[in-house]
């Protein structure tokens, strides 16, 4: 159908053939409409995945085992249940990505750090310093309806439980 014929309701008349939608009667009117309808349903619902790591390292990640001295330990983590893949940066260096229920841990050198979370969509900065020896905890989110993940550091018990709750996510090597 040529645009001018889209926008009267008229069928090509070099083909004499009735427009798709006279031909199915709204079929595929119904199909696309359901098909958008199923697709916002479960990006609205589903949790978004990343790669696990195996579970001998979740356990022992869980341990909350000092860091290797002269270096401090910092856990990332999202305690929410549904969320967009969030990207985690130590300065230039991409740690890795968190689904919601995830976590991850890296050992780090003294001092202060630059860290930001990432989406499509997004980027969000802060930052900590560590002190050898330190574990500290740093909850990633993007709350349903926020424009942009945050990043920001937590209090042992709530860092603790959000580690305990979650999954280890696979880090790169």
């Amino acid at each position: 159908m040529i645009v001018g014929e889209a926008l009267s309701g008229t069928t090509n008349r070099a083909t004499l053939r009735p427009s798709r939608r006279q031909a199915t009667n709204g079929g595929s009117m119904r199909r696309g409409f359901m098909g958008g309808v199923m697709v916002l349903l479960t990006s609205c619902g589903a949790a978004a995945q990343v790669s696990m790591a195996p579970q001998s390292q979740d356990a022992a990640g869980k341990q909350f085992s000092p860091p290797p001295a002269g270096m401090a330990a910092v856990y990332f983590y999202n305690p929410l249940t549904t969320g967009p893949v969030i990207n985690i940066f130590e300065g230039p260096v991409a740690i890795g990505q968190l689904g919601p229920m995830t976590w991850m841990r890296i050992e780090t050198s003294p001092g202060w750090h630059a860290v930001r979370c990432v989406t499509p969509d997004a980027v969000n900065p802060t930052s900590i310093t560590v002190a050898p020896g330190d574990m500290r905890f740093v909850e990633v989110d993007r709350p349903p309806g926020a424009p942009v993940c945050t990043i920001q550091e937590a209090g042992t018990d709530a860092g603790r439980a959000g580690v305990l709750a979650g999954s280890r996510a696979l880090q790169p090597q």
